[in-house]
Parts: structure tokens; sequence; C-alpha cells
């Protein structure tokens, strides 16, 4: 019996494609034979194997069918598709559900009626095989029929439903994602945001605002996964709505709307987003620095200034990130004592900092930070140093 590595060296020394034994092995008896044909035909690439691979899919040894399965992708091309099609008819629902699989590998919108068909298989195995396939193909012509889906009784196949209408970006299936916001897997909630925002269809927005004004309570509900996607759409209308959920009762939620106004640029919400560095909860804090940083502008200084002083270190530096980016040279003092903190993040955040300002009285502190102990405050105070040097150099010139 040849191992699969002996079958391609011996393919190789007669010059063919030699796949006609591990074809014939695909049928022994033996299990670790047949894992064995099938991962050497993974590696021969042959067309030639592919009816016999399509068989192979329905071994009643997992490991065979996923050897196998593994081999048609590696062998199959859209030449292919008539025969893959026709396996559609097989008995077998791993063979049904390998080939949906392997359809959505070739990506082929030729497959797609083929394959909505397939999504309403009575095995649970195919209708997520099938409707994983659609989303790979990503045809917006196929998303009518994926919606029906989204009420099937098994959550996997909900979970794929959702991905393959956020990956086919079809307007008009928005409005229908928005009740997997509340799906009881906790899976699904979280893939209907993302694919809600990917869709970017604004006309959602409205719903999503009521949710986030309505739908605050609870450890982690809705309304979170609701102020993700508003801030991904990034529709100013919806500035009131997160404001509104920064007083919401969950830190989660209210971490969520200062992330999205962040995104938004909501220069609106800078006095609320302040108010929000106080909060107790420190990823509150850090995504509110964060936001203040995106939205630049310069009346959130002041409390930005206090925030170097949080008891979190991970807040400090994203506070002294968040100076950085507004460019205020009144901060100027408090950074430049934050290069002594006692995190080296928060140094290196503070040294660059100051190199975006760019102010003159940052340079013998800078300076004196280029022989710190810590190599990350060292490189981060000598690129600083090079930052405002090339910037001194630009104002010099003619």
């Amino acid at each position: 019996m040849l191992s699969g590595l002996c079958w391609l060296l011996l393919v190789s020394a007669r010059g063919g494609d030699g796949v006609d034994g591990p074809i014939r092995e695909l049928k022994s008896p033996r299990v670790a034979v047949r894992v064995d044909a099938a991962s050497t035909l993974a590696r021969a690439r042959s067309r030639k194997a592919v009816p016999a691979l399509i068989e192979a899919t329905a071994d009643p040894q997992a490991a065979v069918r996923g050897q196998a399965l593994r081999a048609l992708a590696a062998s199959a091309t859209r030449q292919d598709l008539p025969q893959l099609l026709g396996a559609f008819r097989s008995a077998s629902p791993h063979t049904r559900a390998a080939i949906a699989t392997e359809l959505g590998i070739l990506a082929d919108p030729k497959a797609g009626d083929a394959l909505r068909r397939a999504a309403g298989d009575p095995s649970i195995e195919v209708r997520t095989a099938a409707v994983e396939a659609l989303g790979e193909i990503g045809d917006p012509k196929a998303a009518e029929g994926v919606i029906p889906l989204l009420r099937d009784r098994d959550a996997r196949v909900r979970l794929k439903a959702v991905t393959a209408l956020g990956r086919m970006r079809s307007p008009a299936t928005a409005s229908a994602l928005l009740p997997m916001l509340r799906d009881p897997d906790r899976s699904i909630p979280v893939a209907a945001a993302v694919a809600v925002a990917r869709i970017g269809n604004r006309s959602v927005v409205p719903e999503l605002e009521r949710i986030m004004r309505t739908e605050t309570a609870g450890s982690f509900g809705v309304s979170f996964y609701a102020a993700y996607a508003l801030g991904i759409l990034g529709d100013r209308s919806a500035e009131p709505a997160l404001v509104h959920g920064l007083k919401a009762p969950n830190g989660y939620l209210r971490a969520n709307a200062a992330g999205a106004l962040g995104k938004i640029r909501a220069r609106s919400a800078v006095r609320p987003l302040a108010g929000a560095l106080q909060d107790p909860d420190r990823l509150v804090r850090w995504t509110a620095a964060q936001a203040l940083g995106l939205i630049g502008d310069r009346q959130a200084e002041p409390a930005l200034v206090r925030r170097l002083k949080d008891s979190d270190e991970d807040v400090r530096e994203q506070a002294a990130k968040a100076l950085g980016r507004i460019g205020d040279a009144r901060a100027v003092p408090a950074l430049i004592v934050e290069l002594h903190d006692s995190d080296d993040s928060v140094i290196k955040a503070a040294a660059l900092a100051l190199g975006r300002i760019g102010d003159p009285r940052a340079l013998a502190p800078l300076r004196r930070a280029c022989v710190n102990p810590s190599n990350t405050a060292r490189q981060a105070a000598e690129a600083a140093l090079e930052q405002i040097a090339r910037r001194e150099r630009a104002m010099r010139k003619p």
C-alpha cells in the first residue's frame, strides 16, 4: 500500500497526474487509507478526481468527508459547475452540504439559483452551508431568498443568514435585520449590528434611535448593538439619541454611545462627552477620551488634562493621545509632567502628543526623556523631537 507521499513521488517520476491509485483508495474498507487518499488528492489538484471526491463527501466517517471537501476545494474549478450542481440531487445531506460549501469557494453567481433552493433543504447542515455560500458569492439579487431564513428555527442558520445579508449589502434588507438585534442567541445581535452597518442604509436610523431611547436597560441589551450600528452609519441625526445613551444604566452601552459619537465627529456632544470623562466606569472614561480626540474640539482640553491624573493608566494614555490629536498648546505643561508617569504607555503617549503639538517648551523635557531607562519612553521621546525638528525645518523653507 503506497502512502500519500509515495503516490506523489510516483506521479512526479512518471510525469502524469497519477491520481488513479488514490481515487481507488477512496473506496478502501480502511478509514485511514481513505483519509490518506483524499489528502493525496488535495495535493495533486487534479480535476480528474472531482467525481470521486464528490462521492467521498458522503463517506460515513467525518475525517474522510473533511479531507474530501478539502481536496474538492483544491481540485474543482468553475468548469466543473455542471457536475457540482448535479450532485445536489445526492441522497446524502453531507454531500449536499459539501457541494454548497464548494460553490461558495468558487463564488460563481451562476450557482445562485441552486443555492437558494438548497437554503430550503430539510437538513440544517445543508441550509447552513447554502446560506454561507450565498454570502461568499455576495450577489445582492439573492438577498430576497435569504431573508426568510432569518426566522429559521436553528440559530446557526439564522446567524449565517444575517452574515450573508451583510455581505450582499442590499439596501432593502437593512430593515429586515433590525429584529435580529433582539435574537435570543447571543452571537446573532452582534452579527446583525455589523450587517446593518455594512449595508449602510441610513433609512433604518430612526428605528435605531428609537431603540437607543427606549431600551437602555439590561446587562448587554439591544441598545448596545443599535449604538454600534449608528456609529458606523455616521448619521448626524443620531446625535441626540447617542447623547441620551451616555446616561444609560449600563456601562457597556454608555461606552458604545461615546464611541459612536466619536465616530460621527459629533461636535455638539463635546460637553456631554467631557462629562463622561468622570464616569465611574473606566471603559466609559477611556472611550469618551478617545471620542473627544477624534472630534478634535479644543473645548475638551481642560477635561482631558484632568484625566491625565486618572487612577487608570489606560485612561491616562488615551487622554494624552486625545490631547495630541486636538493640538492645543495649553496642554503642554500637563503633558510634560506625564513624561514622568509610572506607566511606559502613558509616557509614550505624552511624548508623541508633545511631538504633534510642536511647542518649543517641550524640547528640554523631551531631551531629558531620551535617557529614560525604558526603551519605549526613549524611542517615543526621540520620535517626538524628530517630529518637532521636521516641523521647524519645514517652516524655515522659503
